[in-house]
């Protein structure tokens, strides 16, 4: 159970990969989840929870595992270390009313990556909008959207973003349908200050790429898709897929090996950055 590099984590990364090293270690031994839950005394079902990150480990029963998995002294500090930091309440646990635990569990993985892929034909990413443009997104997003809870989704929205800054900033890497460039969300005012802020951000970190109506047809047309990764080599990248009616993370090997294809793809056939730069500021001084 070698340690990785420091960098930038959360609670709901370093639960997960508390939960990963258990498995881990759990299959070297040979045990079923059944059998590692009985002997260890956490129970098959909660050990379970536990590996895929999803519960916490509970202090007073570290001992008991590290003891039937045969942990070494280092392993059971690092493992402590891991079970203390995925107790910590974060900044998005604040939002557990007005989100699904799948997207609170996203927002906690977000918070812990080290980069992050979108593709987004139609609209500006979160992590890139304006709270105006936000805000409008958010009233016009469904029919079940309380009032009351629209100014709680642009905070948090924007609190998300401050991820781009700091001592370790998030590795942003997007690719933009033009259409999000000209659909007029909230009005001309706040497209305007939207693509302002998506050229400052071109013109700095962030690798913004626009996939022109000349493109055609592509991989990810039609699609949203963000794709998370990680310091540690423990911890597989991640796919976060959204629909109208379906949020999920997935991390089955296959498809995310499809979807990194699909975006590789998509930025060769994407304009370069700085004639996606470009583009942004011709249709900038268009609305000006």
């Amino acid at each position: 159970m070698a340690e990785p590099t420091s960098s930038p984590t959360s609670s709901t990364v370093q639960a997960w990969e508390l939960g990963i090293r258990l498995k881990q270690r759990r299959e070297e031994l040979g045990m079923t989840v059944a059998a590692a839950g009985k002997a260890t005394g956490v129970g098959g079902p909660n050990l379970s929870a536990i590996e895929s990150g999803k519960r916490k480990l509970a202090a007073f029963k570290l001992p008991d595992v590290a003891q039937v998995y045969e942990l070494y002294d280092h392993e059971v500090s690092y493992l402590e270390r891991l079970r203390a930091g995925a107790d910590r309440r974060e900044w998005y646990h604040d939002y557990e009313h007005i989100y699904s635990d799948e997207f609170i569990r996203f927002l906690g993985l977000e918070a812990g990556a080290t980069s992050h892929r979108a593709y987004e034909g139609e609209v500006v990413p979160g992590l890139l909008q304006t709270a105006d443009y936000a805000r409008a997104m958010i009233k016009g997003g469904g029919p079940y959207i309380r009032p009351v809870d629209v100014n709680a989704r642009v905070e948090s929205r924007m609190r998300r973003q401050e991820r781009l800054a700091g001592e370790s900033p998030l590795k942003l890497s997007v690719v933009l349908g033009e259409a999000a460039l000209r659909q007029q969300v909230g009005g001309r005012a706040v497209l305007r200050d939207q693509l302002k802020r998506l050229a400052e951000a071109a013109d700095g970190l962030v690798d913004i790429r626009v996939m022109p109506f000349s493109a055609g047809a592509h991989p990810l047309i039609g699609n949203s898709a963000t794709l998370l990764s990680f310091a540690s080599p423990r911890l597989p990248d991640v796919l976060w897929l959204e629909t109208v009616t379906s949020q999920a993370l997935v991390d089955k090997r296959t498809k995310l090996l499809e979807v990194a294809a699909s975006f590789d793809d998509a930025m060769e056939r994407a304009l370069s950055r700085q004639d996606s730069l470009a583009r942004i500021r011709q249709l900038l001084k268009e609305l000006e």
